[in-house]
């Protein structure tokens, strides 16, 4: 079958035009920070280049509710900074142009972050239970290790707290609102990130939501680490998103082994943000992308909404969360 195959390639030689680059922009604000964007180059998709190149001679001039606020301050690797925080309701607007591209634009509103945001929680402990090991280098074998016939040992006790987590929130009624829900797990050993996760696909009925996916894209791949859905199913309703941790612990009583949880602080921050529309096709998109098969799917084209060039200018509201769990 392999002879069959590369017997039937072909080359074929690309005889259309090459593409001028175009400005990338990329910029996903918040309310609780100064507006960021980095602005690169596009490059033509035969290219044998693997980086886009930064574009460090760009002026990126923020407007908010139609007036000019700022230009923002290059700071490095095509990294654009201001001084402007959004709120609420805020409209922004950016105008990128640097020399050799067409000037670019795009436009984008914060959404109002979400009302009745509560967050419960509840902590089962498990049962204890004996944390064996098992030895294979001193278990017989006249001194060289028995593999077939370790030797087992109780070196301590294991239990956990099981953390659920009840997410309610209300969801105004009439018009479309975009969501997404970050659930970050962090360790802390020495002021140092010992653990640093997050939790992903949750079951839950908004979650499934797939007629608000991009037009042409359909998936039904449940891997989403992005968590991202819109109240199509929860119009002018309140909804509550259930899920659960588990915390391991354990005891050691053999001084020769190490505990697996040493940290100085252990926490689950809960972030349910309300996002724009264009970040949601966004992240859509994205999730898409990641999802299909590159030999059985169709392209996936990212979605943008930058007038003129390439990028996306997503906005976000947050509303947080964070649990201390116990030692």
């Amino acid at each position: 079958m392999l002879s069959i195959l590369l017997s039937c390639e072909t080359e074929i030689p690309f005889n259309g035009a090459e593409t001028n680059p175009v400005l990338v922009v990329n910029c996903l604000a918040c309310t609780d920070s100064v507006i960021q964007a980095t602005v690169s180059a596009s490059r033509f998709f035969l290219s044998n280049e693997y980086e886009f190149p930064a574009v460090t001679d760009a002026t990126v001039a923020l407007f908010v509710n139609g007036i000019f606020t700022e230009n923002l301050t290059h700071t490095g690797l095509g990294i654009y900074r201001g001084n402007y925080i959004p709120a609420e309701g805020d409209v922004v607007r950016l105008n990128v142009s640097a020399t050799g591209f067409k000037p670019v634009w795009a436009e984008n509103a914060f959404p109002i972050a979400t009302t009745g945001f509560q967050v419960d929680s509840t902590i089962t402990k498990t049962d204890t239970m004996p944390l064996v090991n098992g030895n294979y280098y001193y278990g017989g074998g006249g001194g060289g290790g028995d593999y077939e016939n370790p030797t087992w040992d109780t070196i301590g006790t294991t239990f956990s707290y099981i953390h659920e987590y009840k997410v309610r929130f209300s969801n105004p009624g009439g018009v479309p609102n975009y969501y997404r829900l970050v659930v970050h797990q962090q360790t802390l050993a020495n002021g140092y990130p010992l653990v640093n996760s997050y939790l992903n696909n949750f079951e839950d009925l908004v979650f499934g939501t797939k007629t608000n996916n991009l037009e042409g894209i359909f998936t039904e791949s449940k891997t989403d680490r992005y968590n991202v859905f819109s109240d199509e199913l929860i119009d002018g309703k309140t909804h509550t998103i259930t899920f659960a941790y588990a915390q391991p612990f354990y005891t050691i009583i053999d001084s020769s082994y190490k505990s697996w949880t040493v940290g100085d602080e252990r926490s689950v921050t809960i972030d349910l943000q309300a996002i724009s529309k264009s970040y949601y096709l966004y992240l859509v998109s994205l999730k898409a992308l990641e999802s299909s098969d590159p030999f059985m799917s169709e392209p996936v084209q990212i979605y943008t909404n930058i007038n003129g060039g390439l990028g996306i200018l997503g906005t976000r509201t947050n509303k947080l969360r964070k649990f201390i769990l116990p030692e």
